[in-house]
């Protein structure tokens, strides 16, 4: 019996020594960093989540489409003849007249159902308005266009974050095949062989940025007949590139300032753009890119 019990007692002895040498280990200075270390991962692996484990809604301030409208609130009073000392231009100030309000409604109606728009405000002031006229031919060879258009978007666009961006802006067209070109919104008093003719036009041109690069990657002029290029249109024989009227001559306002007040003026030029937007709009925003109107110009 004595025998039994100290053979006991030798086991116990022997089994106290290894438990109290594996404790030392797992306390010796090259492991007491790991402790810590997994806390730590695990505090890193769990950011972002709340106690339930489910992720934290990030916040997302983007938005799907930004509209800029760069037109609308000037209309030309335009006349030319035979000579130049004959032509007459001048700029009226329409801001009554709500054409801005009108095309960007007319834009987020054509954006689908369900997509977030921005309407991003314009300071003309910022951005003066390039005159073309003093461009060389090798100020234009050697310019990046592109570039520059990206650029000025960007900068325009800063402080939002959209993924596309929508420009409304002028058109510009030649008349006919002279010299003479108009653009944006405006009446003509056309000098002809055979005497006097009198257009209304609304030229209008759309352009759609990608928000990441500000690329375009569509663009066109806002036309009513979008089955036809504005190439085609010219060999049918249009006089303007882009949606226009001829009036009866008494239309012309006699005083140029006075067109500013002349209801019939605006409403049949308020009738042309929002007849083109909404035809050129959803082409525009569908799945296929619309061909570029390269004998369109804008600005």
């Amino acid at each position: 019996m004595f025998d039994v019990l100290a053979r006991l007692v030798a086991i116990a002895a022997v089994l106290w020594c290894f438990s109290t040498s594996a404790l030392a280990q797992t306390q010796s200075p090259g492991t007491q960093t790991a402790g810590p270390a997994v806390k730590q991962a695990k505090s890193k692996s769990t950011t972002g989540r709340v106690a339930t484990g489910r992720p934290v809604p990030v916040a997302d301030n983007s938005c799907d489409f930004g509209v800029v409208v760069t037109t609308g609130d000037e209309f030309t009073v335009l006349t030319t003849g035979l000579t130049v000392f004959q032509n007459k231009k001048t700029v009226v100030p329409i801001p009554g007249w709500g054409f801005n309000d009108l095309i960007f409604a007319r834009t987020r109606a054509a954006i689908p159902a369900g997509m977030s728009v921005l309407r991003i405000p314009h300071n003309p002031a910022k951005f003066p308005s390039r005159d073309e006229s003093k461009d060389t031919l090798k100020d234009r060879l050697f310019r990046d266009l592109d570039a520059e258009l990206a650029e000025y978007m960007r900068q325009v666009a800063k402080g939002s974050n959209c993924r596309h961006y929508i420009q409304i802006l002028n058109s510009i067209s030649p008349i006919g095949s002279s010299n003479y070109t108009v653009r944006g919104f405006g009446i003509l008093n056309q000098d002809v062989v055979l005497g006097r003719r009198i257009y209304l036009y609304a030229l209008a041109f759309i352009r759609i940025f990608d928000g990441r690069d500000f690329s375009v990657v569509r663009q066109s002029s806002a036309l009513i007949n979008v089955h036809h290029s504005l190439m085609v249109q010219r060999l049918l024989g249009r006089h303007i590139g882009g949606p226009y009227r001829e009036l009866p001559a008494e239309s012309f306002p006699t005083r140029p300032e006075d067109a500013a007040g002349n209801p019939a003026l605006r409403d049949g030029v308020r009738a042309m753009l929002t007849e083109s937007l909404d035809k050129t709009l959803p082409l525009l925003l569908g799945a296929r890119p619309a061909a570029r109107q390269s004998d369109a110009r804008e600005r």
